[in-house]
């Protein structure tokens, strides 16, 4: 089975509002060739306009969001014959046979079954093994972490992510690695693991689509998992929930100043158009899900920047499991920037 791009269980993933994005531009007449993504998540809306043969410049605070993009957005070249081989070989693999290792000794018996976390630890290590001697090439070695990354996700004993792990033995499930579906692209990409505010100030394009997270849940502490996976760097885990270290990747948009963080981002955007993409979860039952930034402080932080206009429609999210929204809505907050 080949894995797309949006084939990832991930909180805010846009996969489902691409049809609204684009609507939206093309409503507002915007030409453009050059498209900026600075809080990506999945990578999906960059990805949406890459297929249509526009440059973009994507980027996310998570390591393990920049691997995913660099495996699928990038230019650079792979075999993918000689990737098809190391993954059917990976398959082959007999669980049981092999010793335990970092992965199943952290994460065996609360998020993964004793053998598949045996056999993800067992092929995160050889891939690392197998770029160390120069049997892969970079671009390689970040496709087959993010097949892993995507194969494990789909298995895992959580609602989704893990921020926590579910109230039951994990099953195995015969951890088996598909391959992601690549494609070839005729615009070019740009890709980033910076803080959001630091990398716009660098960078100048036509469109900048803005997607932050507007409340206190931190993806940081969602995907620690998957980051502790992409960066191999073995680090200790601690309590329940075995969350490594993570204070470098914790965004302030989820803190109590995330007003004046998201107006510093606004003030240094260099383009023509800034698209933001923005929810009602100010109305949210659970209180972490609340937006720290209201609909009159956008509007007024996004005024003084140019022209806006704003567009809506009705979305069902994914969230934690924990949060049900009546009547969500999604808007779309377009600002012509006067320059």
């Amino acid at each position: 089975m080949k894995l797309n791009i949006e084939n990832r269980r991930y909180i805010g993933n846009k996969s489902k509002l691409l049809k609204f994005i684009n609507d939206t531009i093309n409503q507002e007449k915007i030409e453009f060739n050059t498209f900026g993504d600075v809080f990506s998540g999945t990578g999906v809306v960059a990805e949406y306009f890459l297929n249509k043969g526009k440059n973009i410049y994507v980027n996310d605070i998570l390591y393990s969001n920049y691997v995913i993009y660099k495996a699928i957005l990038s230019n650079e070249n792979y075999d993918e014959e000689k990737i098809k081989s190391i993954i059917n070989e990976y398959n082959k693999v007999i669980s049981a046979d092999l010793k335990d290792n970092y992965f199943s000794d952290n994460f065996s018996g609360n998020y993964y079954h004793y053998n598949d976390a045996k056999k993800i630890g067992f092929v995160r290590e050889d891939i690392e093994i197998k770029y160390n001697k120069k049997e892969i090439n970079k671009r390689e070695y970040y496709i087959l972490i993010s097949c892993l990354l995507y194969s494990m996700d789909r298995i895992s004993n959580t609602v989704g992510h893990y921020e926590s792990f579910l109230n039951k033995e994990p099953e195995y499930k015969n951890l088996q690695i598909s391959f992601i579906n690549l494609k070839k692209y005729n615009g070019k990409s740009y890709i980033f693991n910076e803080d959001a505010n630091r990398l716009v100030r660098k960078i100048n394009v036509d469109v900048m689509y803005i997607d932050p997270p507007y409340n206190a849940r931190q993806y940081a502490n969602f995907y620690h998992l998957l980051e502790n996976v992409a960066h191999w760097e073995k680090p200790p885990v601690f309590n329940k929930a075995k969350k490594m270290e993570r204070k470098n990747i914790m965004s302030e948009y989820c803190k109590a100043n995330a007003k004046a963080v998201f107006a510093d981002l606004i003030e240094n955007i260099n383009a023509k158009y800034i698209i933001v993409s923005y929810n009602n979860t100010y109305e949210a039952k659970s209180s972490s899900s609340v937006n720290s930034i209201t609909y009159q402080d956008m509007m007024q932080i996004l005024e003084k920047k140019g022209n806006v206009r704003v567009y809506e429609t009705d979305y069902k999210f994914f969230n934690s499991g924990k949060t049900n929204l009546d009547k969500h809505k999604e808007r779309l907050f377009v600002c012509e920037v006067e320059v």
